[in-house]
């Protein structure tokens, strides 16, 4: 997959997104985001989403699925969740996205 994506952003131009983009998969990025949201926020939304889908799933437990998804891929041997230390940091947490949709 590392290859692929390095492939699709060869001549630049491009715009990724993914949790080892700016560290793993492309280091030298001109420009890097560190998207972040507390996990308690991010929670929440994904509840919500879910929920409008029908989902019976808790809210504790999208929560508990959080912060294990975080602890695991902060974890992981190869390409770890991590802020790349050039990367622009964007907290989320107070931000709606119908901010952004109504421009």
């Amino acid at each position: 997959m590392r290859e692929l994506q390095r492939a699709a952003g060869a001549d630049g131009g491009v715009v990724m997104e993914g949790r080892d983009i700016g560290t793993a998969i492309f280091p030298d990025a001109e420009f890097k985001f560190y998207l972040d949201a507390d996990v308690k926020v991010r929670a929440k939304r994904r509840y919500e989403e879910l929920k409008k889908k029908g989902s019976s799933i808790t809210e504790q437990e999208v929560l508990d699925q959080m912060i294990e998804r975080d602890r695991r891929d902060s974890g992981r041997e190869l390409a770890p969740l991590r802020r790349a230390d050039d990367a622009i940091t964007i907290d989320s947490s107070k931000l709606s996205i119908n901010r952004w949709s109504q421009r």
